[in-house]
């Protein structure tokens, strides 16, 4: 499905009455366009309440169901289970870093969870929930550490495994990558795990520059879930920068064309535009 701006209605008709005022012949039709303007203006006004309705509505929904809203693009999409949260020490510490994670407080967040980690430092809800909040705080070195004392406590975390391959991938540091993600991949039994696995992996080989490598990964992405756009989005990069431009617009219109659209689907149709028309997509 491709990608809709809700907005675009509303900016076309601003456009209409900046152009026809701008064309007004007489102070007549300048006074109905100024009228037309106000009728918009109030529109507007009414549609901020209605969405003011709607995030409160949406910020409980993702509550309910511990979802985490504005995270860095890149940024590791996978969060410790909403049950991992339920600490024997700390679930009010976790419960109230978790909270503050939602509302964008990352830094509280990450001092809150650190005192709860001073008063259990094995627990690994504390610890699943730390190294998180200090991934998506982009605290690179500080969520290693956190993501290795977690595996020191619990080795079958395939989870934990794959944020670390997120970290090093971020910090260049490829064969340490290139472990973890195998290792998750190899030995994890849950799907998504899996599929963030292969799809960390698949940039790791990209960002080496090793692109048979990073398609394979890649394409299996795709085949596991076609949803995800942005794995489709990089498997057309990968076919881009290794010179097979045509096979690059099929992934980009196929990631385009993706159930759920959004933000990548978006990037993928506007890429395989740019490619089609002879312009260098922007693949950054």
């Amino acid at each position: 499905m491709k990608a809709i701006d809700p907005l675009s209605p509303l900016l076309g008709r601003y456009r209409e009455l900046e152009d026809a005022l701008a064309r007004a012949r007489d102070t007549a039709e300048s006074a109905r366009l100024g009228a037309e303007a106000s009728e918009l203006l109030d529109t507007l006004n009414q549609l901020e309440g209605r969405l003011a309705e709607l995030r409160e509505m949406l910020r409980q929904l993702m509550d309910r169901h511990g979802i985490l809203p504005g995270l860095p693009e890149g940024a590791v999409g996978l969060p410790p289970a909403v049950a991992e949260r339920q600490s024997e020490l700390g679930g009010g510490y976790v419960a109230k870093g978790w909270k503050l994670l939602r509302s964008g407080d990352h830094d509280d967040a990450v001092a809150l969870l650190k005192e709860a980690l001073d008063l259990a430092p094995d627990d690994p809800g504390v610890l699943s929930s730390l190294g998180w909040a200090q991934t998506i705080s982009q605290q690179y070195d500080d969520a290693l550490a956190t993501y290795h004392q977690l595996l020191v406590v619990r080795p079958e975390d395939m989870l934990a495994r794959v944020n670390l391959g997120y970290i090093c991938l971020r910090k260049g540091i490829y064969g340490e990558a290139i472990g973890h993600l195998s290792k998750a991949i190899r030995d994890s039994t849950d799907q998504r795990t899996g599929v963030y696995g292969r799809y960390y992996l698949g940039l790791v080989y990209l960002a080496r520059e090793m692109y048979d490598d990073a398609e394979s990964f890649l394409h299996e992405v795709v085949e596991l879930d076609p949803t995800m756009s942005e794995a489709s989005f990089q498997l057309g990069r990968t076919r881009y920068l290794a010179g097979r431009k045509a096979e690059a617009i099929s992934a980009w219109k196929d990631g385009a064309a993706a159930p759920q659209g959004g933000f990548w689907a978006g990037r993928c149709a506007e890429a395989a535009r740019s490619a089609e028309s002879g312009v260098q997509p922007l693949l950054d």
